[in-house]
């Protein structure tokens, strides 16, 4: 079943998906009430304003700002590498206003369009991403998905609930999808002869899943839902159903199963060990 609506399917759909996100984010900023940038989020140690920052900065790393020269390893929240370094461009804009950091955003903004829409030369660019070497447009990709996220880390906070329909929406569902077969597998662990189904009843609708077989003495995420008419052993089926705001606050590592709402039908052990796997953020 494929999602709906669509996930963007070419550059244009994917620039598009990222304009109207980073938008998103500064229209939530633009109209906060005066004590809502200090309201915490679901991000440890960061507030809405720290949220701001983080794609404001990320943005400005995008073009080529050099990590920031600071300590961060007083902060609790900062667990690893990759979460040290996002922390110093947050940090090196704490102090300024959120006014300040909306101007700054919509500037990048402005910046990044200016690349994205002059032609398609530049998605081939090669640069520096936050898992390593890539391209620029592979970059995008992971830039949609980690800007609509904070867009909804900021609603959340805020209890203004939307853009859970939109195309960086589907974005974001469709990379979790394209993760099952190795989360339900390898992460989760579960064991051959299983099969788990992850049904999405909207806004963003859509169904994705994995049956587990052994190859190689390995257990490998083989995925259904392809069209293909490969017969197979019969398996289990473990079925999981939830709107998209609960995948994908699953998804973001944001909320414990325990506190959304996920109907099981199936096995209620391998439903909790995939509901706790299904973290796709850092």
């Amino acid at each position: 079943m494929p999602v709906h609506p669509p996930a963007p399917s070419d550059l244009g759909e994917l620039v598009d998906a990222y304009a109207r996100t980073v938008q998103n984010v500064i229209d939530l900023g633009r109209t906060m009430r005066p004590d809502d940038a200090t309201r915490p989020t679901d991000c440890p140690g960061w507030t809405v304003l720290d949220q701001v920052a983080h794609v404001a900065s990320t943005e400005a790393m995008v073009a080529g700002e050099p990590v920031p020269d600071l300590d961060v390893s007083g902060h609790a929240h900062v667990r690893h590498e990759f979460g040290a370094r996002m922390e110093k461009y947050v940090e090196s804009r704490r102090g300024r206003s959120l006014e300040e950091v909306l101007d700054e955003l919509e500037e990048r903004l402005d910046e990044r369009l200016r690349v994205y829409r002059s032609g398609t030369e530049w998605a081939s660019t090669p640069v520096d991403g936050p898992f390593g070497r890539t391209t620029l447009g592979d970059l995008l990709g992971v830039r949609v998905f980690d800007i609509w996220m904070h867009e909804q880390d900021i609603r959340e906070a805020l209890d203004r609930p939307g853009d859970l329909d939109s195309s960086a929406a589907a974005h974001t569902v469709s990379r979790l999808f394209a993760a099952l077969p190795r989360i339900i597998a390898r992460d989760a662990a579960i064991e051959p002869g299983n099969a788990v189904v992850l049904d999405l009843t909207g806004p963003t609708t859509g169904r994705a899943g994995a049956r587990v077989e052994e190859q190689d003495g390995r257990a490998v995420g083989i995925p259904l839902f392809t069209g293909g008419a490969d017969e197979h052993p019969d398996v289990v089926t473990t079925s999981l159903t939830m709107s998209t705001r609960v995948a994908t606050r699953l998804a973001g590592g944001r909320r414990a199963p325990e506190d959304l709402h996920v109907v099981v039908h199936g096995d209620e052990d391998v439903a909790r060990r995939v509901l706790a796997a299904l973290v796709i953020t850092p």
